[in-house]
């Protein structure tokens, strides 16, 4: 059974797919990887498509800022993962910025997010 806070969320945005998942996976991602000296996030299909407007990258940025260390997102808009539509990949990367580790996340409706 679910609780009343997995069925009523409130988040930043227009869509809970843009922002409260986004979000989610970048909390996820911070917790294992905080000690990474900066982090890379690939938007693709419709999360990169019209994540600027739904506030994706703010929802992002605003969690992985926390750490102080620099964020960069790169948008895939033509590029669609299998799984679903709302795709995203983290990276974190090492101090001459090769990447270290990653982890792909979906957004699969209602901030609910699926590794």
């Amino acid at each position: 059974m679910k609780s009343i806070r997995e069925i009523y969320r409130i988040g930043t945005g227009p869509s809970s797919s843009h922002t409260m998942g986004p979000r989610r996976a970048a909390e996820i991602f911070l917790g294992s990887h905080h000690n990474a000296a900066g982090y890379e996030v690939v938007l693709y299909g419709s999360l990169a498509a019209t994540g600027k407007g739904h506030m994706t990258d703010a929802a992002i940025i605003d969690v992985l800022s926390k750490s102080e260390m620099p964020v960069n997102i790169v948008w895939k808009p033509d590029v669609f993962l299998p799984y679903h539509p709302n795709a995203m990949t983290f990276r974190s990367l090492d101090a001459a910025g090769f990447p270290t580790d990653e982890m792909t996340f979906y957004s699969v409706g209602g901030g609910a997010i699926e590794e």
